[in-house]
């Protein structure tokens, strides 16, 4: 079955991959994930600077004490990426060689390392129109062989946990809560981590907090965490000032640095085809957690500043002809908003070409995941049939939500995407009449 669709696997460089193109005198005015650091951000990476306080210090202990508190739960075990978090949560769930856990298709293809690292088989899972994991698809491909499923929020839109984890619960299988992408999101007023059995939040690229990168293991067993922690070796200080570097150049200076960046080719596109990159078996460092304890202070605005960018474009979006949005639930912390094109063009990639549109305008945006199946590397993944996820995929874009995008961007990216669809209808409207005046002139 892989290998049939694989074939057909033509525009996967260009569906995760964001396009902009760009004179290198020009600038953006929209730049993709732009972190939302404050002066107290810069206030902590100087004081952690000025002390030599890189690895070791006490914005460790902060940031838990903040989490345990923010997310009502008992223990938290501070690492150096989400992936290691998510491996420790496996752990500490009993996942070993043998078993299965279930995944949704449609998500990071970082969420796979972890599952083969505890020596388990990653089983892929449907999505539903939320672009999440449900009840139906997860029991769709269970089997007595399954020890746990990880339930990602993904674009920070709560999933169906509850109904998840009463499916699980009648059949001993662990649930592990996902909320790498969406901290700051709750249902029905419960913040999303603090579910299931172990939760996972990320201070990674592109996240609601964009730190510097580092995870976090949620539980209510302080137990798991003590047992795990001591395999965990301390970060190096230089690959902590590679990643602050690296952060400030591509991402919080993006909308400078871009052109210079790719002019001076200091940064190549990834290829999804490409597997993640192995994550290190270290703590966080305090540098990292110092960055975190800033966003964790400014959350509430974060996700309430993303809300009002998604409402907008429910109203501007919302009724417009050959577009569909994702919705979001209430509680969603409103990662981005994610549209599907329904008007395509026979032999045109609609979410391709929409994305270098609104590129050539300077507003940088990228198409959704690829779905794992179709990721060369992910060949130990096991799945069946995964229709919803096979149709919509090259259908998606995602559209920014950060605070730093101002209103009136939001405005005219709504403006540009509904000319787009308007220009797409028109088109396939002028083809079927053509289509249909030939038809008739051969009778």
């Amino acid at each position: 079955m892989k290998d049939e669709v694989s074939e057909n696997y033509t525009l996967t460089k260009l569906a995760r991959t964001s396009s902009f193109s760009l004179h290198p005198s020009s600038f953006l005015h929209v730049p993709l994930a732009s972190p939302y650091w404050n002066g107290e951000t810069y206030r902590a990476i100087f004081r952690s600077l000025l002390h030599r306080a890189i690895i070791d210090g006490s914005d460790i202990a902060e940031l838990r004490s903040l989490l345990i508190e923010r997310l009502g739960v008992t223990a938290a075990g501070l690492c150096g990426s989400g992936s290691l978090a998510l491996e420790l949560a496996l752990r500490a769930c009993g996942v070993q060689r043998g078993d299965e856990v279930v995944i949704p298709t449609f998500c990071c293809s970082a969420i796979v390392p972890p599952i083969l690292a505890a020596g388990a088989t990653p089983v892929l899972a449907d999505v539903g129109a939320e672009l999440n994991l449900t009840a139906e698809t997860v029991e769709a491909v269970w089997t007595r062989n399954t020890r746990a499923i990880v339930v990602p929020h993904l674009f920070g839109n709560p999933a169906d946990i509850e109904a998840i984890i009463d499916f699980a619960r009648r059949r001993n299988v662990r649930v592990i809560d996902d909320a790498a992408q969406a901290l700051g999101a709750a249902i029905n007023g419960r913040p999303l981590g603090g579910f299931g059995d172990a939760g996972v939040v990320s201070f990674g690229d592109e996240k609601i907090c964009f730190g510097l990168g580092g995870g976090v293991l949620i539980t209510n067993q302080p137990g798991s965490i003590v047992d795990l922690a001591p395999g965990l070796s301390q970060a190096r200080s230089s690959a902590i000032l590679r990643r602050l570097a690296g952060t400030l150049f591509y991402r919080r200076w993006r909308r400078w640095t871009l052109s210079l960046g790719r002019v001076l080719k200091l940064q190549e596109q990834v290829d999804p085809d490409t597997p993640p990159p192995l994550y290190p078996m270290t703590g966080m460092a305090n540098l990292q957690a110092a960055v975190a304890v800033s966003l964790i202070r400014t959350l509430d605005e974060n996700v309430a500043a993303r809300r009002v960018r998604a409402r907008a474009y429910r109203e501007l979006l919302g009724n417009e002809p050959g577009l569909e949005l994702i919705p979001h639930r209430p509680g969603s912390a409103c990662l981005a908003q994610v549209i599907r094109l329904l008007a395509k063009r026979p032999g045109h990639d609609a979410a391709v070409r929409l994305i270098a549109a609104l590129g050539s305008r300077g507003f940088e945006v990228q198409g959704s995941y690829v779905p794992i199946h179709l990721l060369d590397p992910c060949e130990k993944c096991v799945w069946d049939a995964l229709p919803y996820a096979d149709r919509v995929w090259t259908d998606l874009v995602e559209l920014p939500c950060e605070p730093t995008v101002g209103l009136e961007d939001v405005e005219r990216i709504s403006s540009e995407v509904r000319k787009f669809c308007r220009a797409q209808t028109t088109t396939r409207f002028s083809q079927s009449t053509d289509s249909g005046s030939t038809a008739s002139g051969t009778l």
